[in-house]
């Protein structure tokens, strides 16, 4: 695993603990402060995210489309 998709990964389980307070009904202006920062975290993670999964499939793509030009089978393992 990358360095940065570790990052990604702290961030959502920080993301996920600091919902705990609001559901306890925690109100403090520096609170939603912090979720506005967590909630743009989230996004940025978000956005990484799905260009690694367009990237991948990008790329598949591009092996399926070799694989068909050169008339091997497809690889089954």
């Amino acid at each position: 695993m990358k360095w940065l998709e570790s990052v990604e990964t702290v961030l959502i389980v920080v993301a996920l603990v600091s919902l705990w307070p609001l559901l306890f009904g925690f109100n403090a202006v520096w609170y939603w402060v912090w979720l506005t920062a967590v909630l743009a975290a989230m996004v940025w993670v978000a956005a990484r995210r799905f260009r690694r999964i367009r990237e991948a499939a990008e790329e598949a793509k591009r092996k399926r489309d070799e694989m068909a030009k050169s008339g091997r089978p497809p690889f089954l393992g």
